[in-house]
């Protein structure tokens, strides 16, 4: 495979405001919108966002930026900067007329911050440890973690006539270890 079929990803610098619709969760849709994308194309916010009761908890694994995978012309990242939420597209200056290039990042690079993002969001809470849901629909029940994705863990909950596998945010679960195991 020829190394510029690979997938790469632009940086995108956000302003405070962008920082906001991370906050908000409508980053990604104003980014899809912006530049005229549906879902398959690759956005990653390098943060989980959670509501927990009227609080919102914010997740970052790194202030200020968003990864926008490559595939458009070059123009469309650089118009995101007409836009109050993004201060600039990282890029780098070439040839003799000085024209802008997009700087862009490994793929491999981008997926070595999703798995720091998911070890963040799940911290100490292991693959088959018991938990207790402490928000949301399943509050209050206990169960056992029996997987996770980027964002939720799936949690094995046993109800009197009833095993399911409920899916849960992170930030919803706490750990039952004793202290003398």
């Amino acid at each position: 495979m020829d190394q510029r079929d690979q997938l790469t990803w632009v940086a995108v610098e956000l302003t405070h405001q962008g920082e906001q619709k991370i906050e908000d969760s409508t980053l990604e849709a104003s980014l899809r919108s912006d530049l005229g994308v549906g879902p398959e194309h690759l956005i990653f916010v390098p943060a989980r966002v959670y509501r927990k009761g009227h609080k919102t908890i914010v997740i970052h694994l790194m202030q200020g930026y968003v990864f926008v995978a490559t595939g458009l012309p070059e123009p469309e990242y650089f118009n995101l900067e007409k836009r109050p939420y993004v201060n600039q597209v990282m890029s780098v200056p070439g040839g003799p007329h000085q024209i802008r290039t997009l700087s862009v990042i490994p793929n491999s690079q981008v997926e070595e911050l999703r798995q720091k993002l998911r070890t963040q969001v799940s911290s100490d809470i292991q693959f088959g440890d018991l938990v207790e849901i402490i928000d949301g629909p399943y509050k209050a029940l206990d169960g056992k973690l029996m997987g996770s994705n980027d964002e939720h863990a799936f949690v094995e909950v046993d109800l009197r006539s009833l095993k399911l596998i409920a899916t849960v945010p992170f930030v919803f679960l706490e750990s039952m270890e004793s202290d003398d195991a």
